[in-house]
């Protein structure tokens, strides 16, 4: 059976993943289709990017990911569909796909929008027919042009020096928990075996890394590496976003020592 996943800024409040369902299944009845977030920030490319890294590859090889995250059918953006590391993905080329991963594709394609065909919701006018083609069994080459390289964004990091990193926070998740861009490989190469001090909001800081969250009275902060091997801030039984009150995109500091 094939796979469609859904990655969104549409929410849940309104009809619109309802809308992009019906229409994947009216051309492909026989898909499954897997919702991975439809609570990604509005236009938050970031944050879409990091929910895809981290779920994503764990889906069977032919997996279609559709991605509509700040995906108005607007000039000069084009539609894109992909293929990397045996998975599909189709969205909007705004930047999204090179924050994803840092490999190049193995394939990319242009999905022609005819003349007059802007959208404000180009996921059901434009994208949801190219992941019907596909499901189909159509081949990239069938669906779109070739497109040599894809819209190129980084994220905005101080390099790293021999005593400092500096990272964001780029994800936090229901229960409040503050997900780094710092995985445990880079810290730990970085670290070399010395003590360290995690520091947020100049006043607050950490000093060690936890194996879960019970190490720590309840109502406790806490830094420790999650299952997918990222730098976790949280506070045992409590919202650490809230309690701490740190968001998206706020500076963490590690210092060595």
């Amino acid at each position: 059976m094939p796979i469609v996943t859904l990655t969104s800024d549409l929410g849940v409040k309104d009809y619109y993943v309802a809308v992009l369902k019906g229409k994947l299944l009216s051309g492909a009845p026989q898909a499954l289709i897997v919702d991975i977030s439809h609570e990604i920030a509005p236009f938050n490319i970031q944050e879409a990017a990091f929910v895809m890294r981290n779920a994503c590859f764990h889906f069977p090889p032919s997996t279609i990911h559709l991605v509509s995250v700040h995906a108005e059918s607007r000039s000069p953006v084009k539609a894109v569909a992909i293929r990397m590391r045996d998975q599909y993905f189709i969205g909007m080329d705004n930047g999204l796909f090179s924050l994803m991963v840092e490999d190049a594709p193995d394939q990319i394609v242009e999905i022609p929008i005819s003349h007059g065909q802007q959208s404000s919701f180009a996921a059901k006018d434009i994208l949801v027919h190219a992941a019907i083609s596909l499901l189909q069994g159509k081949t990239l080459q069938q669906i779109g042009t070739p497109l040599g390289s894809l819209e190129t964004k980084t994220y905005l990091r101080p390099p790293d020096n021999a005593y400092l990193i500096r990272a964001n926070i780029a994800y936090i998740d229901r229960f409040g928990n503050l997900i780094i861009n710092i995985t445990k490989e880079r810290f730990e190469k970085l670290r070399g075996g010395r003590e360290f001090v995690i520091n947020y909001k100049r006043t607050e800081e950490i000093r060690e890394i936890s194996s879960t969250y019970t190490d720590v009275p309840e109502g406790e902060k806490l830094a420790l590496f999650n299952s997918s091997g990222y730098l976790e801030i949280a506070i045992h039984k409590g919202n650490a976003s809230q309690l701490l009150g740190l968001h998206l995109d706020n500076t963490i500091q590690i210092e060595f020592e």
